[in-house]
This record gives C-alpha cells, sequence and structure tokens, in this order.
C-alpha cells in the first residue's frame, strides 16, 4: 500500500476567531467514540489496500455514525465525528488516482462546516479535540488552497493544536500534530526542531490508548532516524509501536522509507513519493 500521510502541516498567518472561554467538555460516550475510531484509525493499517479501508470506514460510521446512534450527541460532537471520517477517507482516497478529483471538494466542503461552526460559536467554548480536527481540516486543505489562503490558515494550524494544548497539556494527538508543525515549518515561520523533539516525546509519555501510542511512537521514532546516531532507538521504538497491530502496511513501508535512507518526515519534507524510494533502493542493490 502507499504511504498514509497522517497530516499535512503548512506554515504562516493568522486565523478564524478563537474562543474565549473555558473548555467545552464532551460526554464520556463521545470520548468512547472517539477513542474507538482512534483504534480503527491503527487497524486500517492491516488492510490489504486503500479501497478496502475505505470499505471498514463506510462498515464503521454505518454502525456507530449513524442518525439514530448519533440523535444523543451534540452537533460539537457531531462535527467531531464528521471531521475524523473525512479525514480518514482522504487518507486513503488520495492513494486511489481515480479519486484524486473527489478530494478537493470532500475537504472544502468540511472545511467550510467547521468555519461555519466556529462563527457561529465564536463567544463559546470549544472542544479539544474540536480544535485538533479543525486543524487537520485546515492541512488538508492548503493542499488545494490559493496563496492568500495559505497565508491565512498556515498558522492558524498551530493555534488550533495549541488551543486544544491550553485545555489539556497531556493530549497525545495534539502533542503529536503540533510536533509536526514545528518540524515542518521554517525557522524564520516559527518552526524549531528541538521543539519538533520536545513534543514527539511527550506524546509518547503522555498517550492514554494503544491508539495514540501508536500514532507517537511511530512519529517518534521517525524523528530520531534523523539523527543517524539514534537509528537503533529509532527501530526500537518502530518495533514497539508495530506490536500494536502487528504486521501493517504502515509500518512496513516506514521500514522502507527508512532503508532507502529517510525518515518518514524526512520523505514528506522532500515530498518523495513511492517511485523515488524504489530508485534509491535500487541504486543500493
Amino acid at each position: 500500500m502507499k504511504r498514509i500521510r497522517i497530516s499535512l502541516l503548512c506554515i504562516f498567518a493568522l486565523a478564524l476567531p478563537l474562543a474565549t472561554l473555558a473548555s467545552e467538555t464532551i460526554s464520556a460516550d463521545a470520548q468512547k467514540e472517539i477513542d474507538g475510531f482512534m483504534t480503527l484509525r491503527m487497524n486500517l493499517a492491516s488492510s490489504a489496500s486503500p479501497e478496502s479501508a475505505l470499505a471498514k470506514i463506510e462498515s464503521y460510521a454505518a454502525e456507530h455514525f449513524s442518525e439514530n446512534v448519533l440523535a444523543s450527541f451534540t452537533d460539537e460532537e457531531k462535527l467531531i465525528f464528521e471531521n475524523f471520517k473525512i479525514l480518514e477517507q482522504y487518507n486513503y482516497m488520495r492513494q486511489i488516482p481515480s479519486m484524486e478529483g473527489s478530494l478537493k471538494s470532500l475537504i472544502r466542503t468540511q472545511y467550510d462546516k467547521n468555519d461555519a461552526y466556529f462563527s457561529a460559536h465564536k463567544n463559546e467554548a470549544i472542544n479539544k479535540w474540536l480544535w485538533c480536527t479543525a486543524a487537520d481540516m485546515l492541512s488538508c486543505n492548503l493542499s488545494y488552497a490559493t496563496v492568500g489562503v495559505i497565508m491565512h490558515d498556515g498558522i492558524a494550524v498551530k493555534k488550533y493544536y495549541q488551543k486544544a494544548l491550553d485545555e489539556d497539556p497531556a493530549m497525545s494527538y495534539a502533542l503529536t500534530n503540533i510536533a509536526q508543525w514545528y518540524y515542518f515549518a521554517p525557522a524564520i515561520g516559527g518552526g524549531s526542531k528541538t521543539k519538533a523533539g520536545e513534543y514527539f516525546e511527550r506524546a509518547v509519555r503522555d498517550a492514554r490508548t494503544d491508539a495514540e501510542t501508536y500514532f507517537a511512537k511511530i512519529f517518534l521514532s521517525q524523528f530520531l532516524f534523523d539523527d543517524k546516531a539514534l537509528e537503533a532507538e529509532s527501530a526500537k521504538l518502530l518495533g514497539e509501536a508495530d506490536a500494536l497491530q502487528s504486521g501493517g502496511s504502515y509500518i512496513a513501508w516506514i521500514r522502507k522509507i527508512n532503508k532507502a535512507g529517510y525518515s518518514l518526515l524526512q520523505y514528506n519534507a522532500k515530498k518523495m513519493t513511492p517511485a523515488d524510494i524504489e530508485k534509491k533502493l535500487a541504486k543500493r542493490n
């Protein structure tokens, strides 16, 4: 299977109005659904193809996000669930050439829903999970945005993750994603490899579930891979993540990138393709 980008991180100026009140607390049932979907995300790594992963997402949504099931949840909770579903569909649809034309409208529609929600609740508390999934959606939309939108929304990605961390400094999901922001952002725009490393380490330390641990260890391992002296530690962390979802194609692909001499983070920063990795490995052989 081709690579999966957990999130796309871009950089630059300011964003939508931010809530000024205390955190909006979601229900225990909503948190249970979020944790369940995070587990699905981890387990999708064993899918034989992007098409089969998409089928599993639809099957899961039919059971957990049907109209009847969602009736007991708030509008904010429903939007969080919808964001997660769209983001995961995006991860796999982008691997299927025939679906490329659908991606822009898929992301833009959900981007607009988040925008409308924030505008309608600008003076109200927003939950950390909505800040995070809205930040993810902003990141994805930047792939299709004009320069003006990129300048406007780039730094909003970081601000949204920071809003989530202001509510919960131990939120592993937010820590992993803001770490990527710091990694990819240029120093002049606020980027810092040192801060990225600190956040990646915190994400592993503060992970609550196997799924959070899985993603946090993958990204910390890839950050450490950039330092050749730490490749053994990187491989150990990747092995620990693999033990949580044994045999998954995602980690198999990361190992292939590493074998070619790159971390997953370098691979993404250089905007490489699977063909680039295959060529690199062929030259080594």
